[in-house]
């Protein structure tokens, strides 16, 4: 089992975690896909992680065909359900915050530490995977749990 500490403050944020592939996480499922009144399920189920390899979040830069923008965000951030943040703090920067019914997560983290350090973005737009992503560099993993 595995908690992800605040690699600045050493505050554990995460609640006692077994890593499962990524490719075994079922396909994403935002709101919009269900029925009214359905409850939307995380991305993650709860009690698990998984490291997603690709870059995700800001900078985006034009792709290959410079026809639209990707993702040269960091990589191997660390995929966990919502329910498994112990510290759920908004950034500061109101434009971290952006989306109509939840965070969208698209602008860059927009969760910190109770010291300030920005640790994780949280998805759970409309629109989105319901999911909180660990920033890679910004988290201590620590096997053996709590």
């Amino acid at each position: 089992m595995t908690v992800f500490a605040c690699a600045r403050c050493g505050t554990v944020l995460t609640n006692d975690l077994a890593e499962v592939p990524f490719a075994a996480l079922p396909d994403p499922v935002s709101p919009s896909d269900l029925q009214p009144g359905e409850k939307s399920p995380s991305w993650v189920p709860s009690g698990k992680f998984a490291v997603d390899a690709d870059a995700f979040g800001p900078p985006y830069v034009p792709s290959d065909s410079e026809r639209y923008v990707v993702s040269a965000g960091p990589g191997n951030t660390v995929l966990i359900s919502p329910e498994d943040l112990l510290v759920r703090r908004l950034h500061a920067d109101y434009g971290r915050r952006n989306g109509c019914c939840g965070l969208d997560g698209v602008d860059g983290p927009n969760l910190v530490c109770d010291c300030g350090a920005e640790v994780a973005t949280e998805s759970s737009d409309c629109w989105t995977a319901q999911v909180v992503r660990l920033q890679p560099d910004a988290v201590t993993r620590i096997r053996g749990g709590a």
